[in-house]
């Protein structure tokens, strides 16, 4: 990279610190209503973890992705269980599709929460950062609430706060299972979800035109590489947004990286703007509940500090 490419990396990256709070290193908890609360984790990339039993053995720490829909174990662990591989399929990431093996788990736990034969596509643990990670097909429904001010994981369905400091914005489920949440970016109309799996958000090609004809980006530019769990990389350019608008929520200067990112395609979602939104904008709440069985997602807003957010009536 040459210097002047440097500097505005380091400018940008400068100005979004100045307008998130930062985010401690700690330790999380998942708590359900039947366990005793497990511990969980946070990784290295700030998402959070928790710890699971496959077969009756462990734990194993793994990560709960709201954008996956299927579950993955990595194949070190897959070693130490001593699991035949089945047939191959194919696994969607953000820079393509990659043939890998699958195993069968006769159960995967989580604390009380038991799922029996799931198959899991395998993977290296060098690419997933974790040992495994559960999606949607083990999610299912239940709901998932990330409560970063109590250092909390819960499963589950919520019960949402109702003061000033919370908003709630309404869900559509796809029939493929993802979560959608209607945003704007400068008036323009994009279809978004949450995922708790990716370290950075994300917008399509068919939002960065839009968003450059409204000139809703800030003035820096940086280049970045957005890497995939299966271990291929793609080129992106990391800018912010002046404004992003989550139902009656508004979030000032969110940062976004733009790319060629093949997760739109296989979701359907590559023809009209659309925005994964993935941890570093989520890290930024108090909690955040996805609250599935009342189509809903409820963002609690930390105490008044200076914080880029905005409630409207």
């Amino acid at each position: 990279m040459d210097g002047s490419a440097l500097s505005r990396r380091l400018l940008l990256g400068g100005f979004l610190l100045g307008a998130l709070p930062a985010v401690p290193a700690w330790g999380r908890n998942l708590v359900e209503p039947t366990l005793s609360q497990p511990t969980g984790a946070l990784d290295s990339a700030r998402r959070m973890t928790v710890f699971v039993k496959l077969n009756g053995v462990g734990p194993f720490s793994f990560m709960i992705d709201t954008g996956a829909n299927a579950s993955v174990v990595s194949s070190e662990v897959v070693a130490q269980l001593g699991l035949s591989r089945g047939q191959q399929v194919n696994m969607h990431g953000v820079a393509g599709a990659e043939l890998v093996d699958t195993v069968k788990m006769d159960t995967v736990a989580v604390g009380a929460r038991v799922k029996r034969g799931l198959t899991m596509s395998v993977l290296p643990q060098m690419h997933l950062g974790v040992q495994g990670v559960l999606g949607l097909d083990w999610l299912g429904e239940q709901g998932l609430t990330l409560d970063f001010a109590r250092r909390q994981m819960m499963l589950g369905p919520s019960v949402p706060m109702t003061d000033s400091r919370t908003v709630t914005v309404p869900v559509r489920s796809q029939r493929s299972g993802l979560h959608l949440i209607d945003a704007q970016v400068m008036g323009v109309t994009t279809m978004a979800y949450l995922d708790t799996g990716s370290t950075m958000t994300i917008g399509n090609a068919a939002l960065l035109e839009k968003a450059v004809k409204r000139r809703a980006l800030m003035p820096d530019w940086a280049d970045i590489e957005v890497r995939s769990v299966t271990g291929q990389a793609i080129r992106g350019r990391l800018a912010a947004f002046k404004r992003l608008q989550l139902g009656n929520l508004v979030l000032m200067t969110v940062p976004v990286v733009f790319g060629p990112v093949h997760t739109f395609e296989y979701w359907g979602l590559s023809r009209h703007p659309a925005l994964l939104i993935g941890v570093d904008v989520l890290h930024t709440f108090e909690s955040v509940a996805l609250d599935f069985s009342r189509g809903q997602v409820h963002f609690r807003l930390p105490p008044p500090s200076g914080y880029r957010y905005t409630a409207m009536s």
